[in-house]
């Protein structure tokens, strides 16, 4: 059974210093964790798909109205939750005041489940029944995280955290990356044999699990994130939220701009197309979903049927590859013909930050 995961919220601040390079957890504390009251959130606004398997949906969300006697300029509220019944109803299974940026579930546990947040990397046995806080005090907040083998991946503002022991300690994984643009990590992705981070001074690459990095092109431009192709992982592409898109057809040896053509240079997410090689699919941040077809040759406007254009998030579905999830500032849509048009999915959701079909 696939789970199906999203990630709503508000953007996070910078993160404090690493402090020293290996951080194990606070003497004389124990974990932080809690188990919250189920109850109602929100509904689907239409009935739920028979013709899929059952899934869970997991919801990091920022978003409720505010009782009648509480300023709308108060703080909202933001926290984790689950639906058992493909997002008729929605169960609260989180925190209502930590902000969480990305997520990762164990592909051998789908009960496993892993946040990214400005605490820091939180941890679930039990699929969002309990919380348990594994990352030092003094961790920057976690930008993106990674899970492989056990390993925990955490991306902060102030370098990349490793940990191998489920998050009893942890080590700085930045050496020989320029500081300070260098350090400020964006992204991870995990590929066969190596791995790659996107920062605020471009990609790097890692094939001795962190401990020396080498430049991956695009020095000097700050990267928002860097996808690949499902099954071709050669293929890749980098983005930026204020300058465009990168393609790699050769496993980031090379890259080609292929921002000419966008309208707006503004990219959110970025996914491929699993059925091709040479489509994808961008989020953008005031034009909704473009697409292409050609590796960002040419571009096509793919946002028929969405309400709002600020798209944070894009996953394919492995089990209906036609099907496509877009998250967004306000809400979520999804499709049934590989993202060429869109038809609301959820309602009371707020900012989607992170999508994982698992």
């Amino acid at each position: 059974m696939h789970l199906m995961i999203f990630i709503l919220l508000p953007l996070l601040l910078s993160g404090l210093p690493p402090g020293e390079a290996s951080i194990p957890r606070p003497t004389g504390t124990e974990p932080a964790q809690r188990k919250l009251q189920a109850n109602t959130v929100g509904e689907r606004p239409r009935a739920a798909d028979t013709d899929m398997p059952d899934r869970t949906f997991y919801v990091s969300f920022y978003y409720a109205p505010p009782p009648a006697n509480v300023s709308k300029a108060a703080p909202v509220y933001q926290g984790f939750a689950m639906s058992s019944d493909r997002g008729e109803r929605w169960e609260n299974r989180g925190w209502i005041t930590s902000a969480v940026s990305a997520i990762a579930v164990d592909q051998n546990d789908a009960r496993h489940v892993f946040l990214a947040s400005d605490y820091g990397v939180h941890v679930s046995s039990d699929a969002g029944e309990q919380w348990i806080l594994v990352s030092g005090w003094d961790m920057p907040a976690v930008l993106d995280i990674a899970v492989e083998n056990g390993t925990i991946w955490a991306a902060t503002a102030r370098g990349l955290y490793k940990s191998s022991d489920s998050g009893g300690s942890w080590h700085v994984r930045s050496a020989g990356l320029p500081s300070p643009n260098g350090t400020y990590t964006s992204a991870v992705l995990l590929l066969p044999g190596s791995m790659m981070i996107a920062t605020a001074d471009g990609l790097f690459r890692s094939s001795d699990g962190g401990v020396n990095w080498m430049r991956s092109g695009l020095e000097g431009i700050a990267l928002a994130g860097i996808a690949a192709h499902p099954t071709d992982p050669s293929h890749l592409a980098a983005y930026s939220n204020t300058r465009g898109i990168w393609i790699s057809t050769d496993g980031g040896r090379s890259w080609a701009d292929r921002s000419e053509g966008l309208q707006f240079p503004q990219v959110k997410c970025v996914v491929f197309d699993p059925r091709e090689r040479t489509a994808l699919l961008i989020g953008t941040q005031r034009t909704g979903v473009i697409r292409t077809s050609d590796l960002g040759a040419t571009w096509e406007l793919s946002s028929g049927g969405l309400t709002n254009f600020n798209i944070t998030a894009l996953r394919f579905d492995p089990d209906q590859p036609d099907r496509c999830y877009a998250g967004a500032e306000n809400g979520s849509f999804i499709s049934s013909n590989r993202g060429k048009s869109w038809q609301p999915f959820s309602i009371r959701l707020g900012y989607v930050s992170d999508i994982v079909i698992q």
